[in-house]
């Protein structure tokens, strides 16, 4: 399985912005069921203000158009003060071992 991981941090008091900006983000760059599925999104509060963590399960050959949507939905959050982002793709054992040559144990 490969995993796309968004991390996101912000200022507590942008919530209410990110909250808003975020609901347009998903209007115009909705989630596609045919490249990934969304496992989970968690928030909570960092001394910086928040942190949040958004992870989708993605299809076999769909990584580009997951991190496509990913990417839009960051850049138009970006355009609020002190919105950071970082975006991931992690493979578990079964894809990461190829990787380095070598098989996943069974």
């Amino acid at each position: 399985m490969v995993l796309l991981v968004a991390e996101i941090w912000y200022p507590a008091g942008k919530g209410p912005d990110v909250g808003k900006l975020y609901l347009e983000t998903v209007k115009k760059y909705p989630d596609d069921k045919s490249i990934a599925k969304r496992e989970t999104i968690a928030i909570w509060a960092v001394k910086e203000g928040m942190h949040s963590i958004s992870v989708y399960s993605i299809k076999p050959g769909k990584v580009k158009e997951t991190m496509d949507i990913a990417n839009n939905r960051m850049l138009m959050l970006s355009s609020i003060e002190g919105f950071k982002y970082q975006i991931n793709i992690a493979y578990d054992l079964v894809e990461a071992m190829p990787l380095i040559g070598l098989k996943a144990p069974e």
